[in-house]
């Protein structure tokens, strides 16, 4: 079920946009910003999606133009951008999922201060993230069928002092998602993100967060 969600998003970003951003290794990038729990045939998502997401995606595709790009950069910027889900599969092989009413009486943030954020409604968005939002819903129904009709999308507003996105996935922090009973902890900046190292011995490529190499233990 896991590998069958991954693939879909990553269907959204390279079949109908090609080319992304080579930087990046979009499968590794998701797999850092998508968590599940899973229950016997309880399965709870966390899908995370920040700002970098557009840009790593869909700055390089032909099909989108930059002024589209900047659209959509735009439309996100002031955000924190969740997909959740909860789900139980039946015996039978039916799915059943909490309704987005239900699961956002439960969807929470907690920042790195330990303050808790509530989701916002439809009208405190402003209308682009309101219309992308809208076209993403009908897509994930479309392609996963019942578990994408069970995706809720929900938005949040977090910000420091300065009035700056407080949930930056390029700055040392850390944050959690809670909804349904389950807690999901994300780990900034997103190990992705950072530039590799290499090993001084054998110049093998490392994490961009490990601190010493793995096989000869110098320092990186």
């Amino acid at each position: 079920m896991r590998n069958l969600l991954l693939s879909t998003f990553l269907l959204l970003s390279v079949s109908s946009f090609p080319q992304t951003n080579p930087k990046v290794n979009l499968t590794d990038y998701i797999r850092e910003i998508q968590m599940w729990h899973k229950d016997d045939n309880n399965m709870t998502l966390s899908f995370w999606i920040p700002q970098s997401y557009w840009k790593i995606a869909l700055e390089n595709s032909p099909q989108v133009p930059k002024e589209l790009l900047e659209q959509i950069e735009s439309a996100f910027e002031n955000y924190v951008f969740v997909c959740a889900l909860d789900l139980q599969i039946n015996m039978d092989g039916t799915m059943t999922y909490t309704d987005e009413l239900s699961l956002r009486k439960t969807i929470t943030i907690t920042d790195v201060s330990g303050k808790t954020h509530q989701p916002l409604q439809e009208n405190q968005l402003n209308e682009d993230a309101l219309t992308f939002s809208r076209t993403l819903k009908p897509m994930f129904a479309q392609m996963l069928g019942q578990m994408g009709a069970g995706m809720h999308l929900y938005f949040f507003e977090i910000k420091d002092a300065e009035k700056n996105n407080l949930i930056n996935e390029y700055k040392k922090s850390n944050f959690s998602i809670e909804h349904s009973n389950k807690t999901f902890k994300y780990q900034l900046p997103l190990v992705t993100l950072l530039p590799s190292k290499k090993c001084p011995v054998d110049g093998a490529e490392m994490k961009g967060n490990w601190m010493y190499c793995p096989i000869h233990g110098t320092e990186l």
